[in-house]
């Protein structure tokens, strides 16, 4: 058979109310002038992108997979790729025109977001350097120890405040796109901050932390009181910090960070910001102790807040539901993930999107399980 040479380009024509379309239109000219024979793949809702990324693929004419969005973009690529490989041996790298505000995987590797970045990134996706990148697949389960959802992901996930402040920074981004004039200036890292600073006061007055036995690798731990559990996949977390630096993207291990506290929250957000010049060296001399970041393959988490008693009964009662994945197979999902929520259950995320509240998590780090072209000599910026 011919080589393949076309370049997939996935992306959501009418996302920030159609000016992507410009955007994508851009991206067309700029690929095509490379001489990598660009065709365009509109994303789908309900998760439909993943399917028919995927059947597209199986025609084996596709060099290389582009996405251009956030996160939620890369996800649904990345997994179009890996449903593709899984049914049909069919493997692709995926190339990266992000867009989005915090743009975790390719500030991770040295590739930047924008419009003004479009031809550079072009020229980085023609060279074609290929790294591999480990993915995390997470399980949630009931009281009762059912899985109610499983999913991949490829940057983060977090249960606690990062995910409670997500949930919010979502709501607020709900009510703001109705108010025209003010939707203008409270937006994109504007919203965010603002549900950032407002969890951290409230938050600490109000009680917010929670119990968590977690079991990385055969190791438990067992904390009283938390606030925010991470597990990194890539250095970079929210677009400018960096909580592990000693982590890897290929290593066949996730980093595990613990804040024991709003309070700890704060201080991790201060030092781990990732143009800091303090480092843990300089910690080290003030005599103040390096944060512990375990990391392993395998992290089992299970995770209770006190409540009153009705209270908790209904939100951890076991709850499961079959329906249809979007790849014909079957998945799990929960009943209202806002409704959980609302009822007291700790907030969860991944890759920057509201995942189930559960009681219990199971994260495996597939290993080398995504190709991705990056820079020559790639690092974070």
């Amino acid at each position: 058979m011919p080589r393949p040479t076309a370049s997939l380009l996935v992306a959501n024509p009418t996302a920030r109310s159609g000016k992507a379309k410009r955007h994508i239109d851009d991206a067309m000219a700029v690929l095509d002038d490379a001489g990598l024979r660009p065709e365009f793949l509109a994303t789908l809702p309900a998760g439909g992108t993943v399917g028919a990324l995927a059947d597209r693929l199986e025609h084996e004419d596709v060099a290389r997979v582009v996405y251009m969005g956030g996160d939620g973009t890369f996800a649904e690529a990345a997994k179009g790729i890996i449903l593709a490989r899984e049914r049909s041996g069919i493997d692709v790298p995926l190339g990266m025109l992000p867009m989005g505000t915090a743009n975790d995987q390719g500030r991770s590797f040295g590739i930047t977001a924008g419009v003004r970045s479009l031809r550079h990134n072009v020229e980085i996706i023609a060279a074609g350097n290929e790294q591999w990148l480990d993915t995390g697949r997470i399980e949630a389960f009931d009281a009762t120890d059912s899985a109610v959802a499983r999913d991949l992901w490829f940057d983060s996930c977090g249960i606690g405040m990062s995910a409670r402040i997500l949930a919010q920074r979502n709501r607020e981004r709900e009510w703001v796109e109705n108010i025209p004039l003010l939707r203008r200036v409270y937006r994109d890292k504007v919203v965010y901050t603002s549900a950032t600073l407002r969890n951290l006061v409230f938050g600490a007055a109000g009680g917010k932390n929670f119990r968590a036995q977690i079991d990385v690798d055969g190791d438990k731990l067992v904390c009283e009181s938390v606030a925010d559990i991470l597990i990194q996949g890539t250095i970079i977390y929210a677009g400018d910090w960096i909580f592990a630096p000693e982590g890897k993207p290929d290593d066949g291990k996730f980093e595990v960070v613990i804040l024991r506290g709003h309070a700890d929250w704060a201080a991790a957000a201060i030092g781990g910001f990732k143009r800091n010049p303090v480092t843990g060296d300089d910690l080290a001399v003030l005599g103040l102790p390096r944060r512990e970041v375990p990391a392993g393959k395998i992290i089992d988490i299970r995770v209770d807040r006190p409540a009153p008693a009705g209270l908790a009964a209904r939100v951890f009662a076991p709850f499961r539901r079959r329906q249809s994945a979007p790849d014909g197979g079957d998945a799990f999902a929960s009943a209202s993930v806002t409704a959980a929520h609302d009822l007291g259950g700790i907030h969860a995320q991944i890759d920057g999107e509201e995942f189930v509240s559960a009681v219990r998590y199971r994260i495996e780090n597939l290993f080398h399980h995504l190709r991705i072209i990056v820079p020559e000599n790639a690092h974070w910026v």
